[in-house]
């Protein structure tokens, strides 16, 4: 059985993509004019969700991830921004080019060299985890995996922030229980992130179709999560800093007052553990209270940040946290006897995991690492 962590040492990531591109392929696709929308090229699944569907029966459970670039990827490269903030109002430009960035980030080439490669996306960093301690065969650096007790795959965009793409994804994922590619004992992980669409009401309305349809199809575990930013105080493509910001308060008729677009999803989410037609369960994990400390931990310690300096995604430190608390969450945690090698892993590269010039001692990150990072 091979994994990520016995490939050797190595960089091998020469231009992999500007990571704030990442960001703004994701958000700068929904700030667009409203519209339907096929799903965004870039959100298509793994390969691990095409090898799962090719083969439902040869994987016991499956974690489920849908969601944005946050969900999808994680940059292993430091950006240059400057080339990023010449092109940021020029709407063709960045969502076309940012869009073919967006789907090379997770072709693996030389990358699979990276020590770093299976901290590529949350599915991966979850798989790394799962292959460690026996709970799945996975060969090829971890692109293949025939089999699996316990397997993460990246199942797609979710369609947010608009209403008929978010529509014809909830189709979509009904059509996944109905084939039994979800299925009894499974987790379904529901994350966003960007562009908010600056309307909560119809944010709720949008999380309760789709809660609905992971909640009603089978007996899973829905998770859903509130979203953490840092957003910078600068207009993009001419929207306010507050179309990205999840706390920030806008109008809502529903409630007579304002709310955030978290606070949205909150209210969604109480309505949808409450609904009598759910099969499954759903647990919301309130991930912005908790990045918060784990930011304000990780500067403190070392002097870095735990997101990207657009202010969306995590780095490495930060995607790392996430997976810790999404598989807590998730109650997969007691099933990792062998955190040893993905340990191991962020240890020796500790000092590149914030994608920035800063030297991290090892032994200072090692005790760091087993405090905040391993499940």
């Amino acid at each position: 059985m091979a994994s990520c962590f016995q490939t050797k040492p190595g960089h091998g990531w020469n231009g992999l993509f500007l990571l704030c591109a990442c960001a703004l392929g994701c958000l700068l696709w929904s700030a667009l004019p409203a519209r339907a929308q096929a799903l965004p090229p870039e959100f298509l699944p793994d390969l691990a969700f095409e090898q799962i569907a090719a083969n439902r029966a040869a994987y016991d459970r499956v974690v489920f991830i849908f969601g944005d670039s946050v969900a999808m990827m994680c940059s292993l490269e430091q950006v240059d921004f400057s080339k990023l903030r010449a092109k940021k109002d020029d709407t063709q430009y960045m969502v076309s080019a940012m869009a073919e960035k967006m789907r090379q980030a997770n072709v693996p080439g030389d990358k699979v060299n990276d020590p770093l490669w299976c901290m590529h996306s949350l599915g991966t960093a979850m798989n790394s985890l799962f292959a460690a301690s026996g709970l799945q065969t996975a060969v090829n650096h971890g692109l293949t995996i025939p089999s699996a007790k316990l397997v993460a795959a990246y199942a797609g965009g979710l369609g947010l922030p608009f209403p008929k793409d978010v529509t014809a994804r909830v189709n979509e994922i009904a059509k996944l229980f109905d084939t039994g590619v979800i299925r009894d004992g499974d987790v379904v992980i529901m994350e966003d992130a960007g562009y908010n669409g600056q309307n909560p009401d119809a944010y709720e309305a949008n999380w309760l179709a789709l809660g609905r349809a992971a909640l009603h199809g089978a007996a899973v575990t829905l998770i859903l999560f509130d979203m953490f930013d840092d957003i910078p105080e600068e207009p993009v493509m001419g929207i306010p800093p507050d179309g990205f910001r999840f706390e920030a308060a806008f109008p809502s008729p529903t409630t007579g007052g304002r709310r955030s677009h978290n606070q949205a999803l909150r209210d969604a989410a109480a309505q949808l553990a409450a609904d009598k037609d759910n099969k499954g369960t759903l647990v919301f994990l309130d991930m912005r209270r908790r990045m918060d400390a784990f930011r304000a931990a990780l500067a403190d310690a070392f002097g870095v940040s735990a997101l990207t300096p657009e202010g969306i995604h995590p780095n490495v430190w930060g995607e790392a946290f996430l997976a810790r608390e999404l598989l807590r969450t998730a109650g997969l945690a007691p099933l990792l006897g062998n955190p040893q090698p993905y340990r191991d892993v962020l240890v020796a590269n500790a000092s590149r995991l914030a994608l920035g010039d800063t030297a991290v001692d090892p032994d200072k990150a090692r005790d760091f690492i087993n405090t905040w990072l391993i499940p």
